[in-house]
């Protein structure tokens, strides 16, 4: 049994073309066995939706940067919480810059308001413009007053977001929960992806990329493809 795990956004989806290519090997790749996980920033629900709307085939839904982990039946398998002593402390980050807003990182979906309830991040999206000298330097303190917190920057073409979670939570996490789950030999697993949020699974599991991501990525990769489609057909040739 292998583990196929891909980013969605700009890696499984980059268009229509390669996204009917994508389905169509994934169902082969599925059909003889192997497991398939999304996996991405985006919330459950936002990352449920895209997943139902394109009729892509999965095995599991890694949501929120690897802070949890659904089964295709919607059932958590495993989620990291965000202790709370910290959040106000994060909070006060809003001084420092303009925010765009906030997103509170819930087991189902991004909140724009703190309700009280367990979360598993936080995230403040700040305009690139926006983004400012001094909020930089608070950001860079609050993260050496707090080592057992991850402090993580991924920039995009328009916003950044400023990122919060328990330390050692990325996408990696669910890759190795589903490694020990099932017993998947480390050289069966597949990670594929385009940016920054990749990189820890793509360094520790088989990585790939798409596109033309920055250097970091590249040189945690084995190899680029054009498209989801194109390792498949290769992990298909290594396994005959």
């Amino acid at each position: 049994m292998k583990l196929l795990v891909s980013d969605f956004d700009g890696t499984y989806f980059r268009d229509l073309d390669s996204l009917e290519n994508n389905n169509k090997e994934i169902k082969k790749f599925r059909e003889k066995g192997n497991l398939f996980m999304l996996s991405s920033g985006r919330s459950f629900k936002s990352l449920k939706e895209v997943s139902q709307k394109y009729k892509i085939e999965y095995d599991f839904l890694s949501c929120c940067d690897g802070s949890i982990l659904y089964d295709n039946k919607d059932n958590i398998l495993i989620k990291f919480d965000l202790y709370m002593n910290i959040l106000n402390d994060f909070l006060k980050l809003k001084k420092y810059a303009k925010i765009e807003r906030i997103q509170y990182s819930y087991p189902n979906d991004y909140y724009k308001r703190f309700h009280g309830k367990t979360l598993i991040g936080c995230n403040l999206v700040i305009r690139n413009e926006c983004v400012t000298d001094l909020f930089l330097k608070k950001y860079k303190e609050m993260e050496e007053c707090y080592p057992k917190y991850d402090f993580l920057v991924y920039k995009h073409d328009d916003v950044t977001f400023f990122c919060l979670k328990n330390k050692g939570i990325n996408k990696s996490s669910t890759v190795k929960f589903l490694k020990e789950k099932y017993n998947i030999p480390h050289q069966d697993i597949y990670t594929i992806g385009d940016n920054e949020n990749d990189y820890y699974m793509l360094k520790y599991f088989n990585g790939y990329y798409v596109g033309n991501p920055d250097e970091r990525i590249k040189n945690v990769s084995l190899k680029g493809f054009q498209e989801v489609a194109d390792l498949l057909k290769e992990i298909e040739k290594s396994s005959n």
